[in-house]
């Protein structure tokens, strides 16, 4: 016989993010809303509070004499190690986990740690955020030049 349920028990929530990388399934690519809000979100993060946080540490710790010296880079090692570890470790970003997108390689699969590189690479190239303008599901140039796409996880 079952125990009865406990009405003070914590409600449960299902956290799933999709299927597991290693898994290749044929999913829809994500639109150009659910692009939008991750650029919006990831810029925050990666470029506000990311590169706030490197310059507190380095002025902190007397690094510099100056900010202002470091600040390319500290904002190109923020954008690069945010894009880099989350993408390569988990096929998403802070803001492609909250619209419930993930980075997939053209064929499905995981893509490999070159191609995440590279995809954060061509984030550098002016004007790159309205090439997500054109087309029907949006590629843009760090889709199409990494070999890899935005899909959604959540149906």
């Amino acid at each position: 016989m079952d125990a009865p349920a406990n009405p003070y028990e914590a409600p449960k929530a299902d956290l799933d993010a999709g299927p597991p990388l290693e898994e290749r399934e044929e999913l829809p690519g994500a639109g150009r809303g659910a692009r939008f809000l991750n650029f919006l979100i990831d810029s925050v993060i990666s470029r506000m509070l990311l590169v706030k946080a490197l310059a507190f540490l380095i002025v902190a710790l007397d690094l510099g004499p100056s900010v202002r010296s470091w600040w390319t880079v500290i904002g190109v090692a923020a954008i690069v190690a945010y894009y880099v570890v989350l993408e390569a470790a988990f096929g998403w970003t802070l803001g492609k986990l909250i619209t419930g997108t993930r980075v997939v390689a053209y064929n499905g699969a995981r893509p490999s740690v070159l191609q995440i590189l590279g995809r954060t690479a061509a984030r550098f190239i002016p004007f790159e955020p309205f090439s997500l303008l054109g087309g029907s599901p949006p590629h843009g140039w760090h889709d199409s030049l990494s070999g890899t796409r935005v899909v959604r996880v959540r149906r």
